[in-house]
């Protein structure tokens, strides 16, 4: 059974976020900060559970779908402990009773095929294989190769436990360096102003810390409090979450190639200290010319050490 007990700590009371006013962007980050600071630091695997769910139209522009799917990763510094990874497909269905409308008077398909050269507006890539309505199994996958002494990646680069175990831990030290890891990539041919480019990448490396990488409470409390500090990122108040869980939202637009922006919405509770969620938010024009939101979010069910072991399906490799 999954619980996000790993972190389920309460803020100090000088850094709490009142009930009786909405608190900022910065009182909510700071609050999350401090509650991720008395987070278990250690135990037998890092776990992430995670339901990722997705929109994308069907073949002809109709309607659109939303899908579904869970993931769990289970990494462990124990060499007598086994990496694993556990999914499954959670089914794909209309999106909206508007779309459900459009997919019943074409037929009530449950498999849809698409072309390999759909045009997308690089809003979601064309899958592959034929999307379908049921559900599948839950599947487990033995992690091995080049994760072998892995304890993920940062910004798509792999790290070992030496190295996440080496990322500073105070605020200023860490945000130098990350901004030298940032300075090592080749920015100048994006298109996009290069100083802007490096300030939107050190926000997504921050969420990145935070949202699953096995560093250290102050690591990933630090990463809350440079987040505290950037501009562009805005409190929109209490929501509810894809898995119907109140937190914090906090909003900023993301730049994901030249003059083309998503919407970012993450969903906190600073209680806990823990990311509920991110959900990125397009829209896009259907072939009766209606306009059609497309969202792509994370929801994070777990992040952190736990003691538990991996509850393994039947299916397994």
């Amino acid at each position: 059974m999954l619980s996000n007990s790993t972190i389920s700590v309460a803020p100090q009371p000088s850094t709490s976020v009142s009930a009786t006013a909405e608190p900022t962007a910065r009182q909510i980050l700071l609050a999350a900060a401090v509650a991720m600071e008395r987070a278990p630091a250690s135990g037998d695997y890092w776990r992430t559970a995670t339901v990722n769910q997705w929109m994308l139209t069907d073949p002809t522009r109709s309607y659109v779908l939303e899908g579904s799917r869970s993931l769990e990763t289970w990494l462990a510094k124990r060499p007598d402990l086994q990496y694993w990874r556990i999914r499954q497909d959670l089914g794909v269905k209309p999106a909206t009773p508007q779309d459900e409308a459009a997919w019943r008077a074409a037929g009530a398909p449950t498999s849809w095929r698409y072309p390999k050269n759909m045009k997308t507006e690089n809003l979601f890539s064309v899958p592959s294989r034929p999307v379908e309505a049921a559900a599948g199994e839950r599947t487990a996958e033995r992690l091995h190769g080049k994760w072998k002494g892995s304890a993920g990646d940062m910004a798509g680069d792999s790290m070992t436990w030496k190295e996440v175990h080496a990322i500073p831990s105070e605020p200023d030290k860490l945000q130098r360096y990350l901004e030298e890891r940032i300075g090592q990539l080749e920015l100048a041919g994006s298109g996009m102003d290069v100083e802007e480019a490096r300030a939107h990448i050190l926000l997504r490396d921050c969420v990145g810390i935070i949202s699953g990488l096995p560093a250290s409470p102050e690591v990933r409390a630090s990463a809350y409090r440079i987040l505290a500090s950037l501009p562009g990122i805005r409190a929109e108040g209490e929501m509810t979450d894809p898995l119907g869980r109140r937190g914090q939202a906090l909003t900023y637009q993301e730049e994901i190639e030249p003059g083309l922006f998503t919407q970012v919405q993450l969903v906190v509770d600073p209680s806990t200290g823990l990311l509920l969620a991110e959900v990125r938010t397009n829209t896009t024009k259907l072939a009766n010319g209606r306009q059609a939101e497309l969202r792509l979010s994370t929801s994070f069910q777990a992040i952190g050490w736990t003691n538990d072991r991996p509850e393994l399906p039947t299916h397994r490799n």
